[in-house]
């Protein structure tokens, strides 16, 4: 390699005894070449063959939308549409659904491949739930969090009336597409 070529590249040095780095702030879907050089008190030794890597497309900037919720006496049922992502995206691999009781400080996980999901849950306060994307690239945005309101404080405001009901509220959420730059 020349010096000129050189010193137009990003470096990154560790000293130490290390056999692994990982590099950030790379730019989405871009090919990189990379080479590795040792050095010491004596100075910098030759470059290693130089690999070519390509750094995966961003993650979904769509938010998880129309999510839709029911609720009966031990579970949530939720449904969303489809992420679409733009050309400049990873694909969506599936959804990461993140619920925590209101006063909880514990974060439950389920993942799944499809825009529906059952929660088997205990009623005792109400719930928080947000749903993101998961892609090649990263999990994408978030959607909002939806609170979900015990059978019992349902009961109480007389929005649910009888046992055998099913509770349903649809939560609109505004999509917003961010354009990438390329």
């Amino acid at each position: 390699m020349d010096d000129s070529k050189d010193s137009a590249t990003g470096k990154v040095r560790v000293n130490g005894n290390i056999t692994a780095k990982n590099i950030t702030s790379l730019r989405a879907n871009t090919m990189y070449f990379a080479t590795v050089r040792a050095f010491n008190t004596a100075g910098t030794g030759p470059s290693s063959v130089p690999v070519n890597v390509t750094t995966k497309k961003a993650p979904p900037s769509q938010r998880p939308a129309n999510i839709a919720w029911k609720l009966t006496n031990s579970k949530i049922c939720l449904n969303w549409e489809h992420v679409k992502t733009m050309e400049n995206e990873s694909e969506v691999l599936g959804y990461k659904i993140l619920y925590r009781q209101n006063r909880q400080s514990t974060t439950h996980i389920l993942e799944t491949n499809s825009t529906s999901a059952e929660l088997l849950v205990p009623f005792e306060e109400d719930y928080l739930v947000e749903i993101r994307t998961v892609s090649d690239g990263g999990e994408g945005s978030s959607s909002e969090e939806i609170r979900i309101p015990t059978m019992s404080s349902l009961s109480s405001r007389g929005m649910y009336t009888y046992g055998s009901e099913d509770y349903i509220m649809t939560t609109k959420i505004m999509i917003l597409v961010y354009i990438l730059s390329s």
